[in-house]
């Protein structure tokens, strides 16, 4: 029994002895990483603060009704047969609590009750290989018809045209646009929906825009206005216009002038006539007018009586 017991505290000696560098190294190794997971984030910070804005604009993408459960691996695997993607970034994320953060909540998958898609932007490597992702827009994904456009033509609003283009309004307001796509699927082939949506609730505004591919579509979309009916509502249908900027008139610093004709200095203004005027004399207002006749009534009375008082003087000194 000795000789077992040695043995066993023996061994847990070695154990011991050997656990501990096995430790150190792991450490260490903990270490390293976290320094090389720095060290990639520096450098994708000062290559976004050197890059060419106009550049990553034209090689992104924006895709509009993602699923709200979709996640960043599997938008990368879709989008990656078109080329390498350089990252993948999820928006518009509303959280159920609004103290918390976007990220916090996209983990959780607590998310607004009303919200049920939300957008992406993926980054290409290369310019050619964010056009040819474009092919995707109208993609039926996970019962959603994705919108895939480069961000390029999102800023510059060249790719909108309002021939191919019908406004739409009196929509509910949980309308989505899988529903509106349902209901003009019939008129022709569309290449986008667009619905107008709170940015802090993400709830419809009541009103959108769909974009068709061919302008004999919109004829044909709008034979069905008060006819066609999206939930409980029927919506309305008209060609959609565009509008003029609205420019803001630029306010002036300087004072206005007044009038000329209301406001004439008594030297400024001769009259060559005598018509009841006197010469180099404005007519006065009747307001003016009024005034002074009144002090100069008040000045005779004051006068009289001053005289009338130093009469009264005089011949009382006489008598005496």
């Amino acid at each position: 029994m000795t000789s077992d017991l040695s043995a066993l505290f023996n061994n847990a000696k070695k154990v011991t002895l050997v656990s501990v560098p096995v430790k150190e190294e792991s450490e260490n190794e903990a270490v390293e990483e976290e320094a090389v997971v720095e060290s990639k984030k520096r450098k994708i910070i000062e290559e976004r603060e050197y890059e060419d804005p106009s550049v990553v604009n034209a090689q992104t993408v924006f895709v509009g009704n993602v699923p709200i459960g979709c996640t960043q691996k599997e938008l990368r695997t879709l989008f990656s047969q078109y080329g390498t993607v350089k990252s993948v970034r999820l928006r518009n994320l509303i959280p159920l609590n609004p103290k918390q953060g976007k990220r916090l909540a996209f983990i959780k998958k607590e998310f607004h009750p009303l919200q049920k898609t939300i957008t992406a932007y993926i980054r290409f490597t290369d310019e050619t290989e964010a056009e040819d992702a474009t092919s995707l827009n109208g993609h039926l994904y996970k019962e959603h018809h994705l919108r895939v456009d480069v961000a390029h033509d999102l800023d510059t609003n060249t790719k909108h045209d309002h021939k191919r283009s019908i406004f739409i309004g009196n929509l509910p307001f949980d309308a989505n646009d899988d529903d509106v796509w349902k209901a003009f699927e019939e008129c022709g082939e569309i290449d986008s929906v667009r619905l107008v949506r709170d940015r802090a609730t993400s709830v419809g505004k009541g009103f959108g825009y769909v974009l068709f591919q061919d302008e004999a579509s919109v004829g044909l979309a709008l034979r069905m206005n008060e006819n066609c009916k999206i939930g409980n509502r029927m919506i309305r249908i008209k060609t959609a216009v565009k509008k003029p900027k609205h420019v803001k008139p630029k306010m002036s610093t300087k004072k206005p002038r007044r009038a000329k004709d209301k406001f004439i200095s008594k030297k400024s203004v001769r009259s060559d006539t005598n018509d009841g005027v006197m010469q180099g004399r404005v007519e006065k207002r009747p307001s003016v007018k009024l005034r002074k006749e009144k002090q100069k009534k008040n000045k005779k009375n004051h006068s009289t009586k001053t005289n009338n008082a130093n009469k009264d003087v005089i011949q009382f000194q006489k008598k005496k």
